[in-house]
């Protein structure tokens, strides 16, 4: 409680002392395309079969145009600490309620009351959120965050103390195989003290955060460098939207320039801390972001038209994996024990929103 009544005092005095020097900021949000964006068939209207060939800019000006209005946060999350420190401690289980079928998870389970134009959320990995943190560069993000006392005890020893509760949640099952690397490398990351993302994984993550050849790692810098997306921003092929905040107090570093890929949107908005976002809704607080994403997934799921020659056939395996043809290491199966799974509270021991 000491730590967020500082960073609350702090926010405050931040707040105040930049309006009083610089008056009422602008919070136009900077969006890159890149020179040359993707062209794309689209039908010219909702109930007509013709195409038209557009440039992914022009749709995104036109279609989904929210995403260039300003995002001005409701009065007492005024910047990115507070922002964030809300998103950790609020409860959205009454704002965003939802519920899945567990096997491939669709959501909303029931969608018999729903308007035609409420979106599905069909996930197969089993694990949807409605806001997800790409942390682009993780390593100049880590040096990032424990360069400052915030950064470091708040938000990096925050994250540290997830991934430890997450393992003390599946002790018994990581500890099956005694004489496996996972289970060699389990005693010594529970035997953390307040760890530091980094020194979590330096214990933990670099050894048995995945299989080998590539894992292990020599150190949690060799495995942040590997494990960053931010170089490979240019090799997406698909439509690619991505809502960064400039006050983000975890990720810092963001690579604006979308890698020169044509299929790659960026934004970077003034305010919104990190997933946060919230603003001032209809009697209650809700996210600047919701309207953006909803229009941005109109337009690729049901705007654009695909080639469906160019797609690679789907094939199913002999353990009932249905896979993509050239891509035997991604796919997807139903599983026994599906059933209904609440999504709406948090896990017990584990801080929301880092």
């Amino acid at each position: 409680m000491g730590s967020f009544l500082s960073v609350v005092t702090l926010s405050f005095m931040g707040a105040f002392l930049s309006v009083a020097s610089h008056g009422i900021p602008d919070r136009t949000p900077l969006i890159h395309f890149s020179p040359k964006p993707a062209v794309f068939s689209v039908k010219k209207s909702k109930d007509s079969d013709e195409t038209e060939q557009v440039s992914l800019r022009a749709l995104v000006e036109s279609r989904c145009q929210s995403l260039f209005t300003q995002f001005h946060p409701i009065w007492w999350l005024f910047n990115g600490h507070v922002q964030t420190i809300y998103c950790v401690l609020g409860n959205f289980s009454n704002r965003d309620e939802m519920w899945y079928n567990r096997g491939l998870d669709f959501a909303p389970i029931d969608d018999t009351m729903l308007k035609d134009d409420v979106p599905i959320i069909v996930d197969p990995t089993s694990h949807t959120y409605e806001l997800s943190c790409i942390p682009w560069d993780l390593e100049q993000n880590n040096i990032g965050l424990l360069s400052t006392f915030v950064g470091k005890h708040v938000y990096s020893k925050g994250m540290g103390g997830n991934l430890q509760n997450l393992l003390r949640r599946h002790e018994k099952a990581l500890q099956s195989e005694p004489g496996h690397r996972v289970a060699r490398a389990m005693p010594p990351a529970l035997a953390l003290r307040n760890p530091t993302l980094e020194k979590f994984d330096d214990t933990f993550t670099r050894v048995a955060g995945g299989s080998a050849p590539t894992f292990p790692f020599e150190t949690a810098h060799d495995y942040y460098r590997w494990g960053s997306s931010h170089h490979v921003v240019k090799d997406i092929r698909v439509p690619f939207l991505a809502i960064n905040a400039a006050d983000d107090p975890v990720v810092r570093h963001v690579p604006m320039d979308g890698g020169g890929n044509g299929l790659v949107v960026m934004e970077l908005t003034t305010g919104g801390g990190h997933l946060g976002w919230f603003q001032a809704g209809d009697g209650a607080v809700d996210r600047w972001t919701t309207k953006p994403v909803l229009e941005w997934l109109k337009l690729t799921a049901e705007d654009i038209v695909y080639n469906k020659h160019s797609k690679r056939p789907l094939t199913i395996d002999e353990e009932g994996w249905l896979r993509e043809e050239g891509s035997p290491l991604l796919g997807c199966k139903e599983t026994e024990g599906g059933g209904l799974f609440d999504g709406n509270g948090g896990e017990d021991g584990m801080l929301q929103g880092l």
